[in-house]
């Protein structure tokens, strides 16, 4: 009677860490962004009329601290509120002249050139997180050693070192090898 071999892996999966779902970085962003609305509503007396700097702020902190989709979200919600909220209040104070539609777009070009400039952040922080150069690896275990001259697993050390997480398999010669 012949032993049946384990179920072999074909490939090993290579998991980057936890990623936010596109709608809970969205949700992110309009919150930011109302916020925003209501700290520029609440320090309109203080700040220029037409001022957006705290506006771009929540762009710019929902793209840095949620991601791209955060920072759209929060651009449309500051936008929508420039347009419908201080808008007005500008072209009042400017007598309906091309000014104020200058300023909002050039608003909404800040605000895209934020997300794009985060987009191209996250993208280059995805790609600092790979190991190069030499590993002090043992020949014998495969264990890592540090640079405490700690030596460690292969799989710990790759873990504490990247953001890939293991999963275990066994490939075919190792199989055969089990079975015989």
């Amino acid at each position: 009677m012949t032993a049946t071999p384990p179920a072999l892996a074909q490939y090993v999966t290579i998991a980057a860490g936890p990623q936010r779902s596109r709608l809970s970085c969205a949700a992110r962003g309009l919150a930011l962004g109302a916020l925003s609305v209501v700290l520029q509503k609440l320090l309109a007396p203080l700040v220029a009329p037409d001022s957006y700097q705290l506006l771009l702020s929540a762009v710019a902190i929902g793209v840095m601290y949620a991601g791209v989709w955060a920072g759209a979200s929060a651009l449309l919600v500051t936008a929508l509120a420039k347009w419908f909220l201080f808008f007005p209040a500008e072209s009042s104070l400017h007598l309906f002249g091309i000014g104020p539609l200058l300023r909002f777009g050039l608003f909404v070009c800040l605000g895209l050139l934020i997300c794009w400039l985060g987009q191209k952040m996250h993208a280059s922080r995805r790609e600092v997180r790979l190991l190069s150069g030499l590993l002090p690896i043992c020949a014998w275990c495969k264990s890592v050693r540090d640079e405490k001259d700690h030596w460690q697993p292969l799989e710990v050390y790759i873990h504490d070192h990247s953001e890939a997480d293991f999963t275990h398999g066994m490939c075919p010669d190792c199989a055969r090898d089990l079975v015989n």
